[in-house]
This record gives C-alpha cells, structure tokens and sequence, in this order.
C-alpha cells in the first residue's frame, strides 16, 4: 500500500513539473493537517482521527478547478483491551480525485464547494504476548470506494493562500464507515 501511494505522489509530481510553463500558472500545491471524527458504528470502535494531505490542482477556469489528494490518517481504537494486548493501531490512505468550484471571483476571500472520488485504503494491527499462550500479531486491510462532499474557504496570505474546509468522508464498506473531517491547508502556485 505505501508503494502505491509513493508511485502516485511521484506520477503526480511528474506531471506537474512536466507541464509547459503556460500551464505552470494555473497549478498549485496545498498541504495541511486533517482532523476526522469518526460517525456511527465506526465512531462506536475509534476515537479521533489525526492525519495529513497533500493536493495538486489544475485551475481550468477562473471558477473550476480539479486535481489529485492523497493523504494519511490513523485512528485510535475506543476502550480497554485485554492483558497483554496492545490497542489497535488503524490507519487510512485515501487517494481521490476532486473537482472544486469557487462561488465567487477571486478577492479576498473565496468560497468553494468540492467533490471528490477514489480510494480509501485501509489497514488494522494489533500485537498481543499473554503469558501461557504465545506472543504474536495479526493484521486485515481492505481497498474500499470513498466518496467526500466538502465546502470551505481559500484566504490569500501573500503568493500562498490559507485553505480551512470542512467535509463528509463516507466509505463504502459493509457496515459503513464515516466521518466528519476538517483541514487547514496552505496552498502555493507552482
């Protein structure tokens, strides 16, 4: 899994360097800090969320943009666990694609809406060593279709812009797993 988020942040970084220098204006980077409250059943088996993403952008038009994210989270497992079982450790890679589009000309300040699709990669360990029984560990991942309706606001600060959204992350799984996320990004013209 963490090959294939390596290869698609490389790819992406490829393509943005790659591109003729006309294009270069209209591309920008933005990386920040995620928080995820996890909802319903997920929000039952963990706690908050902690993570980050990284954003590559093509603005086609002064009102619609769309791009690439990949980003990494990982949760904490709710609860006490049995003598001598470590918690839980779970983590996520999503890597989707997003459109946006602003609902204003650009000022200062500029309200967007965003959608995006791809993939939410998933993977859950625990380590145990009970006296009598043995020591060992055990893991499960899964490749799951994640769906992010997201609205927010791009502040300019200088050449960079601060970019603060908020937004519904649903992952199709059985059971369903959700959760509400937020993100403080800063956004830099390449």
């Amino acid at each position: 899994m963490k090959n294939l988020v390596l290869a698609v942040v490389v790819l992406a970084l490829v393509v943005l360097v790659a591109s003729p220098a006309s294009a270069q204006s209209k591309m920008s980077i933005s990386v920040g800090p995620d928080i995820l409250l996890p909802l319903g059943s997920f929000g039952d088996n963990f706690s908050i969320g902690f993570g980050g993403t990284a954003r590559g952008q093509y603005d086609f038009t002064p009102m619609m943009s769309a791009g690439l994210e990949v980003g990494y989270f990982t949760f904490s497992v709710k609860g006490d666990v049995p003598a001598g079982v470590d918690k839980p450790s779970f983590s996520a890679v999503p890597v989707r694609v997003f459109g946006k589009y602003y609902f204003m000309p650009e000022g200062k300040a500029r309200f967007y809406g965003m959608f995006e699709l791809g993939f939410w990669f998933s993977s859950v360990s625990v380590s145990y060593n009970v006296p009598g029984y043995g020591s060992g560990s055990q893991s499960a991942s899964s490749t799951d279709f994640n769906y992010v309706p997201a609205v927010g606001v791009e502040i300019p600060a200088g050449k960079m812009k601060v970019d603060v959204s908020i937004r519904y992350d649903g992952v199709a799984t059985s059971g369903g797993s959700s959760s509400f996320g937020g993100r403080v990004g800063l956004n830099f013209p390449i």
